[in-house]
């Protein structure tokens, strides 16, 4: 980002993709007066920081996310949840918006184990055996797609299909399917995601046919989100008259509110 910045002139960025990245490059963005626009980091806690006035996103926050989980929690009757995450801002963001959204409606049950893993790993057979032994009717697991494949599929060897899971936003994605047993395991296992529900309209159908005109391929995770941020800032520019971080966003705040989307509105 400060190579972008400093040596190549950005004003404008589209960026971080994770809620790490975002997170990390906030403080640096705002203090330089440039625009920061995600298509994918999700949590919640971008929202509350000092520097949020300089950082948009063209996703839902996991504010949201938790909030659905939550009443699939709670319409489904489950009483014991465990939580398997990503040690970072995502996972335990995540996590955390799924358990205030859970004691805000009153929920009953117990949080039986939380597991804040590393993504880095290749074997998480430690962390599903603490998943096993604390007996839960539901666990969340919040994952990319590397770390998820290796989660899920040592889930179903282990016999953790029997119980239902919670996806995320992060584990969606056709290289979820590419290993047969991680694919099985979440067809058997996964009773619902939160990737927000698959676009539609004139507006995507004329994104996705140029998409795979271009690329000899649909469109994927974030696809839709990405191109809305780019197309978004090249309105913004447009609108500013000059290409200025501040005018910039002035310009994105009013336009944003109304415009019609590869992703929706």
């Amino acid at each position: 980002v400060k190579k972008l910045v400093e040596i190549d002139g950005v004003k404008v960025l589209v960026g971080g993709m994770i809620s790490g990245a975002a997170m990390s490059s906030g403080p640096y963005v705002a203090k330089q007066k440039v625009l920061m626009v995600s298509p994918s980091a999700t949590s919640a806690e971008i929202s509350v920081q000092k520097w949020t006035k300089w950082a948009f996103r063209t996703t839902p926050s996991d504010a949201f996310q938790g909030k659905v989980l939550a009443q699939i929690v709670l319409d489904k009757g489950f009483t014991k949840l465990a939580t398997m995450v990503q040690d970072n801002p995502y996972g335990v963001g995540l996590e955390g918006a799924l358990v205030e959204a859970l004691k805000e409606a009153g929920w009953k049950g117990e949080h039986v184990v939380s597991i804040h893993f590393d993504p880095a790993k290749k074997d998480y057979r430690t962390e599903l055996d603490m998943i096993k032994g604390s007996n839960p009717d539901v666990v969340l697991a919040v994952t990319y797609c590397e770390d998820g494949i290796i989660v899920f599929k040592q889930a179903l060897e282990m016999g953790l299909d029997k119980i239902a899971w919670l996806g995320c936003d992060g584990n969606y994605g056709p290289g979820m399917f590419e290993e047969p047993k991680c694919a099985e395991f979440m067809e058997k296992a996964i009773i619902a995601g939160t990737r927000a529900a698959g676009p539609s309209g004139a507006t995507y159908n004329k994104f996705a046919a140029a998409y795979k005109t271009a690329f000899k391929e649909d469109p994927s995770v974030y696809c839709d989100t990405t191109y809305d941020a780019i197309k978004l800032i090249a309105k913004a520019i447009e609108k500013a008259g000059k290409y200025d971080g501040k005018a910039v966003r002035d310009a994105l705040l009013k336009l944003g509110q109304n415009y019609d989307g590869a992703s929706g509105i």
